[in-house]
């Protein structure tokens, strides 16, 4: 279902934007090459363990090939988002390098500790030991949570930072604010399920639901914002009163 949103929101991307950037239709494209790799290789997994291995109790225990590298891929999915982020907020906020600095650090935190648990499991397959494993699958996601949090908050402050309170500004304003908390929280939801699952009942594999449909809300959340920029600058055009910090913003958010 999450990839059938991530596919109708990519065909809405590139036919009601296609004179956007190379460079956002190319990250776009990537983002939605590696989200369908992802999605492959979670299949070949399921395949494995449902056909292939049925039966075989040795084999049932490791984790497999398919699905250590689709842990890759969620980890450089979720990263590229978040960089996509930071170099949207340090334009907005005209050069804010302090900021920016956190939420990149925060992001390649949460990439190294996603590395760190491709590495382990690699070592140790064992589906028994993946709570052995439980410091970088915590620091992967409360460096994930925290840099989503940093990104939403940041967000909305430069948003209220330009509001003046005269004709629809302050609608827009509202519209651009909940679309932004919305957002964060698809991501921040799956995160805190996941990592609450993970430390609960490490052995009985309900982390995976919210692990493997991470990728799917970055994507997701990432393509919303993007896909909303018609609506927003209507209503920009519109208004009468419409200021250059208005006009910034939501051709930013492009």
């Amino acid at each position: 279902m999450f990839y059938g949103f991530t596919l109708a929101q990519t065909w809405r991307y590139f036919r009601t934007y296609p004179k956007d950037r190379w460079s956002m239709k190319a990250l776009v494209a990537f983002l939605w090459t590696l989200d369908t790799a992802q999605l492959a290789l979670v299949a070949a997994s399921i395949y494995h363990y449902t056909i292939v291995w049925q039966g075989d109790i040795t084999m049932s225990s490791h984790v497999s090939k398919t699905f250590e590298a689709s842990m890759g891929m969620t980890s450089i999915i979720a990263f590229l988002v978040q960089l996509t982020y930071a170099h949207r907020i340090w334009r907005l906020s005209f050069g804010n390098i302090l900021v920016t600095f956190f939420i990149v650090l925060l992001a390649l935190a949460a990439l190294g500790s996603g590395g760190a648990m491709v590495v382990k499991t690699v070592r140790d397959p064992l589906w028994d030991s993946t709570h052995v494993s439980n410091l970088p699958a915590s620091s992967f996601y409360l460096s994930s949570m925290a840099c989503d949090f940093l990104i939403a908050a940041t967000q909305v402050y430069l948003f209220h930072k330009s509001r003046t309170g005269i004709g629809r500004l302050g609608g827009l304003i509202t519209r651009l604010t909940v679309l932004v908390v919305n957002v964060g929280l698809i991501t921040t939801i799956d995160v805190t399920l996941f990592l609450i699952l993970f430390l609960v009942c490490p052995h009985n594999g309900a982390f995976l639901v919210p692990y493997i449909l991470m990728s799917h809300c970055y994507l997701n959340s990432f393509l919303s914002v993007l896909n909303s920029r018609h609506e927003l600058r209507e209503l920009v055009d519109n208004d009468d009163y419409a200021c250059p910090s208005i006009y910034t913003i939501a051709s930013e958010l492009a």
